[in-house]
């Protein structure tokens, strides 16, 4: 991990809330993405133990750019291919950002019921705004939370400042249109 990463982490205060432990876990993905010239964005899925059975980060442009490559969707990949006897009533999804329209509904599809998010996604996140969802998604989401996680300030400033002030986001958004253009600079 690049030392300036390193050390954002090893700055954290000891933990005192319920979620920090998955929060730095979360923190730690999004700056390996980070450092792959990916989203910063970390997730990992949780089982009502308090066991870890899967984690991830934003791979959208770790190798050939992959639209779907989002860290939710690499650890619901790793979910239905390694723990497909997993019961996921019982699973929490602690994700660095608000989940994106499209994560949320594989969210849905996927069956979690818990989701706890570090920093909201006021540009693209959908979770808060799931009012507007269809008659069909609406059934689906009514067994869903989705809120933010009980973790130390330390934690959710990090996921934000990994997201926002770390990460330069308007050269990630030329990348995708390149992408759509087959334009892809490497």
């Amino acid at each position: 991990m690049h030392p300036e990463h390193l050390a954002l982490l090893q700055q954290a205060p000891a933990s005192a809330h319920v979620d920090d432990t998955w929060a730095r876990l979360c923190c730690e993905q999004a700056l390996l993405a980070l450092e792959d010239g990916c989203y910063a964005v970390g997730a990992l899925l949780v089982d009502g133990a308090g066991e870890l059975l899967c984690s991830g980060r934003n791979q959208v442009f770790a190798a050939a750019y992959s639209s779907v490559a989002h860290a939710e969707m690499q650890v619901l990949d790793q979910l239905e291919s390694e723990q497909a006897h997993v019961d996921r009533r019982d699973l929490t999804l602690y994700v660095s950002l608000e989940p994106c329209l499209m994560c949320y509904g594989r969210i849905l599809l996927a069956g979690i019921t818990r989701v706890r998010y570090l920093a909201r996604d006021r540009d693209g996140g959908f979770a808060l705004r799931h009012g507007r969802l269809s008659p069909a998604w609406a059934n689906l989401a009514s067994g869903l939370s989705v809120v933010q996680a009980k973790a130390d300030p330390y934690w959710l400033n990090l996921a934000e400042q990994a997201v926002s002030r770390l990460q330069d986001r308007q050269a990630l958004r030329q990348r995708v249109t390149q992408a759509w253009r087959g334009q892809q600079q490497t």
